[in-house]
């Protein structure tokens, strides 16, 4: 009878632990606060990313913050277009992923000053580089703490090292070395520089030896002018239209997208091009190598020499894209945190790496990255901060040699402009003034217009708008 006692007792006293690590679990679960976030590309209909968000949002439980995110469903289209009509009719999630289209709604309201939530992080302020940093203190509103976007100049390691030339070049990269290395791959290729409708490929090599080291240069009285209506941007255009003529640049650049210009790069129609250092220039040399061999391996060239030496210098006044958080959520620290948990070392294995055994192994505390990792990108950040590159299983670097290069000169040769935010009453002015600059040069290079003509340009280029914002530009310059 005793026994039959105990054994009741002992049931019920397991139902009762049942029911309340149940009743527990459940308590939990109502503690952890939903969170919507709308990113580029991104939906729940893509099983991939469906799996990678369950783990980053066990991943945020694990660390304590009480947070899952909840993805945003978009509509086909363009996501700029669509994030507006979805923002002004009032659906606001808490994360908002801005590619543009952000100035608007910051300067409403809808978007929180991130700079409180910065400086009280635990992973963002230390991670950020000196450009965001200034960046942030010019306009808090979105983070993006990644290396910067910035185009560098790459060309086939094997043809570089068939050049005569290319010792000179390497050594010493004036403008006169660049051009004796270009004209000797012009004899084995139907052009040398490939573009993709505009000349900044090109001006990442050239506008800092011809003077344009920022966006605004000072003339001789001491006054800023825009650098593109300046002597030195003519000088830089002649040189351009030199390399034209010579078949040196493309000569249908003008009509070329990103797909044309790649292509022609791996079937060696041309020898150079740009992209963005790090995950770009990473991508142009697992393609490189892929369509003409492993000797295909790509060398990033140097910027020239000349007035100055450098890449384009990096705007400052603003992110062009990243996280903003919504100034009417009820949950912005929270929404913080999930951003600060990407920067720290668990968020930086799930943000590169993706998810364990569909993109990576590891073992040993070593990653192995799989086939599938080819096509994945990072959904939040590219940041190595608190991620360790010697982690990687050296038969599967992260990055390539091209690309740590890549990042190695931009950091060497990175400049920072004095662009400015240009205010709403100013914006159809420079429009206005930028796509009369953008034609003018256009038909500079390919012959349709010459020095004879440069005068009228410029005063043109004023009177649609151009000399309005440069009165504007000499207010806030300094």
């Amino acid at each position: 009878m005793k026994k039959k006692w105990m054994a009741a007792l002992l049931s019920l006293t397991m139902a009762a632990s049942v029911f309340t690590a149940a009743g527990a679990k459940a308590e939990a679960a109502e503690d952890v606060t939903t969170l919507r976030v709308v990113l580029k590309g991104i939906s729940m209909e893509d099983e991939r990313q469906r799996v990678w968000f369950d783990e980053y949002n066990k991943a945020l439980a694990e660390a304590g913050i009480p947070a899952k995110l909840e993805v945003v469903e978009m509509q086909s289209g363009t996501y700029s277009d669509n994030l507006a009509l979805m923002l002004s009719g009032g659906d606001i999630p808490d994360l908002i992923y801005f590619q543009g289209g952000d100035q608007v709604f910051a300067s409403q309201g809808v978007l929180e000053d991130l700079t409180p939530y910065i400086e009280n992080s635990k992973y963002v302020k230390d991670a950020l580089e000196d450009f965001q940093k200034e960046r942030l203190a010019n306009y808090p509103y979105l983070l993006f703490v990644t290396p910067a976007l910035t185009p560098v100049p790459v060309i086939r390691t094997d043809i570089l090292e068939g050049c005569e030339t290319a010792e000179a070049v390497l050594a010493d990269p004036t403008i006169d070395n660049y051009t004796k290395l270009f004209e000797e791959l012009k004899t084995d290729h139907e052009a040398v520089w490939g573009l993709d409708g505009s000349l900044k490929g090109i001006n990442a090599m050239f506008d800092q030896a011809f003077g344009l080291t920022t966006t605004w240069i000072k003339d001789d009285s001491g006054q800023y002018v825009y650098g593109r209506v300046s002597d030195k941007s003519l000088e830089q255009l002649k040189y351009y239209a030199e390399l034209y003529k010579k078949g040196i640049i493309d000569q249908d650049y003008l009509n070329a997208n990103w797909e044309v210009k790649e292509n022609d790069f791996y079937g060696n129609n041309t020898a150079i091009i740009s992209g963005n250092q790090g995950a770009v220039i990473d991508l142009y040399n697992s393609n490189q190598k892929a369509a003409n061999g492993d000797g295909a391996a790509l060398t990033v060239l140097p910027p020239a020499k000349g007035e100055a030496q450098g890449y384009l210098p990096l705007d400052v006044s603003k992110e062009s894209r990243g996280f903003a958080i919504s100034a009417v959520s009820e949950n912005k620290d929270l929404a913080f945190e999930v951003l600060d948990f990407a920067v720290s070392g668990p968020g930086r294995v799930l943000d590169l790496l993706g998810t364990k055994d569909a993109d990576y192994t590891e073992a040993d505390g070593k990653y192995t990255l799989l086939p599938a990792h080819d096509n994945w990108y990072a959904n939040f950040f590219e940041t190595f901060q608190n991620f360790d590159l010697e982690a990687m299983d050296p038969e599967t670097p992260y990055w390539s040699d091209a690309a740590l290069s890549s990042a190695e000169l931009t950091a060497k040769y990175s400049t920072m402009d004095n662009a400015f935010v240009i205010p709403e009453e100013h914006i159809v002015n420079w429009d206005a003034a930028e796509t009369k600059a953008a034609e003018f040069m256009a038909d500079f290079v390919i012959g349709n217009k010459t020095e004879a003509d440069w005068d009228a340009f410029v005063e043109e280029w004023n009177s649609v708008g151009g000399a309005a914002v440069t009165e504007y530009a000499n207010t806030v310059l300094k």
